[in-house]
């Protein structure tokens, strides 16, 4: 016994050290900082003291060192949009970082499944629910809680200016429950839009950076009284009724899947209780957990933000607003009959102004890390070893001044070009590629047509006390906003 730990005191250190040494005398080639080449704390300090200011960092130094970056001992970041099919494309056979992903403490979900394999067999199980059938399927879903939220927006006509920040947010956030879960948090029915779901939401995304450089940090909070838990952190009560709303109804579909006979639509336990695919694992109720907070996460804030963006610049610029208007008031001259997806989808300047929102908005706005292997390869100009890991972000794609002119003028005109359909061939990439990429695609899509349309067609907003430096954003995965939340003055559109 006392042989047994003195040799795992010995080879634990040893073996990562290895890494290491081989590692550096190959990427000692890459430019980069002094630092970052030897600690990755240089990338910490821009993660947790400059409150996600390492996107901000990262652009510098690529202006400093050009299109490849040793961002860490074993990191190397590429500003080349070659690189991303090299990356993240259907060939690359890539891993996902499991410093970073763990972090989310969802490893049981198709996003934080880190074995490939098991990855494509979760992703070929809930494929079928979010296919554009499907999606077709339950778009009146959808319009219910698109209806919903026109509905609510209105209510503050003649009153106080409406906080579109958290409306929006909480449409989307009742959306993906409703389409998911055959069931919704209301979220659209709290004051304010408050819903303190919602709000533990928006707020649990900026501990990331704390999971991942100090992951004990999250066992001391999943043991912690939950008393004690809401008063260092009072948005953490949020998250407990999350987990109870959803620990629960997974208690009564595991006891009695007959239950889901009961839900208006099929949903995401239809198909991973009751699997089509042979030799399928039914998965625990931590994966079924896992796999509800993921799609919750990833189909409310992300779409939520792009609809935020969007409206304040079509709103912030008159000549696109009447332009979008135009388009609205002609294939659409009854606003209390009903306008669905495929015909919203063919009018092609809501197309441009959606395709530019996505764009401007980002989504992921962190490079996603990727392990490079199982062999060597060659990126950009240069041998990077297996083991690497590596990464481009998005926005060095779609902020790209060789690929779209103006990058940071908000321009739907772009989207009616000649060229634009190869641009979005190869460079738009908003939903990432591969594999891995987002699951629910056509399900965002029909989202925000319905959310962008039915907004201008049926309230007229005006901006109150909202600056486009007010969406300055700091990198916490996904953009995370501190300044003020965008607001309008609200009147029915007649």
């Amino acid at each position: 016994m006392i042989l047994s730990s003195t040799l795992d005191a010995i080879w634990i250190p040893v073996t990562l050290c290895i890494p290491f040494v081989l590692l550096t005398s190959t990427l000692k080639k890459v430019p980069g900082p002094w630092l970052a080449a030897r600690t990755r704390w240089y990338k910490a300090y821009f993660d947790l003291i400059c409150d996600g200011g390492f996107l901000k960092h990262l652009e510098w130094l690529h202006e400093e060192y050009g299109h490849v970056v040793r961002i860490g001992p074993n990191e190397v970041h590429f500003s080349d949009p070659s690189a991303f099919d090299l990356i993240y494309g259907s060939r690359s056979k890539f891993v996902k970082d499991p410093i970073v992903y763990n972090a989310f403490k969802q490893e049981l979900s198709s996003f934080g499944l880190l074995d490939p394999h098991e990855a494509k067999k979760r992703r070929e199980i809930l494929s079928p629910l979010f296919s554009r059938q499907a999606t077709l399927k339950l778009e009146q879903a959808i319009h219910e809680k698109v209806d919903k939220l026109v509905d609510r927006v209105l209510s503050y006509e003649g009153g106080m200016a409406c906080n579109l920040f958290m409306a929006f947010r909480s449409a989307t956030l009742d959306i993906i429950t409703s389409y998911c879960f055959a069931k919704s948090f209301d979220t659209l029915d709290n004051p304010g839009f408050q819903h303190p779901i919602l709000v533990a939401v928006l707020s649990g995304i900026t501990v990331i950076w704390t999971f991942k450089y100090f992951p004990c940090l999250y066992l001391v909070a999943e043991h912690m009284p939950g008393w004690l838990m809401h008063r260092i952190s009072p948005t953490s009560k949020g998250y407990t009724n999350l987990f109870g709303f959803l620990s629960k109804y997974l208690d009564m579909i595991l006891a009695d899947s007959s239950v889901l006979e009961s839900a208006d639509h099929e949903t995401i336990y239809h198909h991973l209780l009751h699997p089509k695919l042979q030799r399928y694992q039914v998965p625990s109720k931590k994966s079924l957990l896992d796999e509800s907070l993921t799609l919750l996460g990833a189909g409310s804030e992300t779409v939520g933000n792009v609809v935020t963006t969007g409206v304040f610049h079509v709103l912030s610029n008159e000549r696109i607003l009447n332009r979008l208007i135009t388009e609205l008031d002609e294939a659409w001259p009854d606003a209390s009959s009903y306008m669905g997806y495929q015909a919203l989808e063919k009018l092609p300047y809501l197309t441009a102004v959606v395709k530019e929102s996505i764009r401007i908005a980002h989504g992921v706005v962190t490079p996603m890390p990727r392990v490079v292997g199982p062999s060597d390869a060659f990126i950009s100009g240069y041998h990077v070893p297996a083991g690497t890991v590596v990464s481009i972000g998005i926005t060095f794609i779609h902020e790209n001044q060789k690929i779209f002119e103006m990058p940071k003028n908000f321009w739907p005109e772009r989207w009616l070009e000649h060229t634009s359909k190869d641009i979005e061939s190869n460079f738009f990439i908003p939903f990432s590629k591969g594999p891995r990429m987002c699951l629910g695609i056509n399900l965002a899509w029909c989202e925000l047509y319905l959310l962008f349309a039915n907004t201008f067609r049926k309230i007229e907003l005006k901006v109150h006390n909202t600056g486009i430096e007010d969406f300055d954003f700091q990198q916490h995965w996904l953009p995370v906003f501190r300044n003020r939340q965008f607001h309008a003055y609200v009147r029915a559109r007649q």
